[in-house]
């Protein structure tokens, strides 16, 4: 049985919390009970359970578990809404940075792996590449999502290098994981899905980004 490391936010921005986490809801898809484990303060789904929640189908690349998700065809993507539709030219830039954010991932939970800064960066600097194609609202939002995505985890990474406890270091990991899951999908399926749990596709920027395309 496969379990993806997603480390669970157990302190959300808005409010402290009541306790552990032991269901999390994907594009309306809830996953909970045995497919959610918490252990030291930190939440793991079950891969499988991620990928049905996702659409996707799940294969294996010796250790490493692959999720692949299905795009959108011509027509499904054409048929979006304009604010959630991707730009072919931010698609190609930005296509394989939700992987190298998960890369530096599987990275920091090696603990004798000590000098990450330079990935991080290259991974910044690739995100701040991609912008400069974001023609459209999902774009943008799409570019914040992941530029979060990397800064939450180089802050538990650095957290870590400092020697705070874990289960603090990893609080919000969660949402990072979701932010990286969910830019992955809308890369690959040219629209943003409107139904995304990463927090980032609710703030205020986003929010004010598709709202002004909207009206005009």
């Amino acid at each position: 049985m496969l379990a993806l490391n997603a480390h669970a936010q157990q302190e959300p921005a808005s409010r402290a919390p009541s306790g552990p986490w032991t269901q999390i809801t994907i594009e309306g898809n809830r996953i909970a009970g045995n497919d959610v484990l918490i252990h030291k303060g930190a939440a793991y789904v079950k891969v499988s359970a991620l990928a049905e929640a996702l659409g996707a189908s799940v294969s294996s690349q010796g250790e490493v578990a692959v999720l692949s998700i299905p795009g959108a065809s011509e027509s499904e993507c054409n048929g979006a809404p304009e604010v959630r539709r991707l730009s072919d030219a931010y698609r190609k830039a930005a296509v394989r940075i939700p992987d190298e954010i998960e890369r530096l991932r599987v990275l920091v939970d090696q603990k004798d792996v000590l000098m990450l800064a330079s990935r991080f960066d290259a991974v910044d600097h690739q995100i701040s590449e991609a912008e400069f194609q974001a023609k459209t609202p999902a774009d943008k939002s799409v570019s914040f999502a992941l530029s979060h995505a990397s800064s939450a985890l180089a802050i538990m990474y650095y957290k870590l290098l400092r020697g705070v406890p874990p289960e603090i270091a990893r609080r919000g990991q969660l949402d990072s994981e979701l932010c990286t899951i969910q830019s992955k999908f809308a890369l690959e399926a040219g629209r943003l899905s409107g139904k995304e749990s990463c927090s980032i596709f609710h703030s205020a920027p986003a929010q004010g980004t598709v709202k002004r395309a909207a009206n005009n």
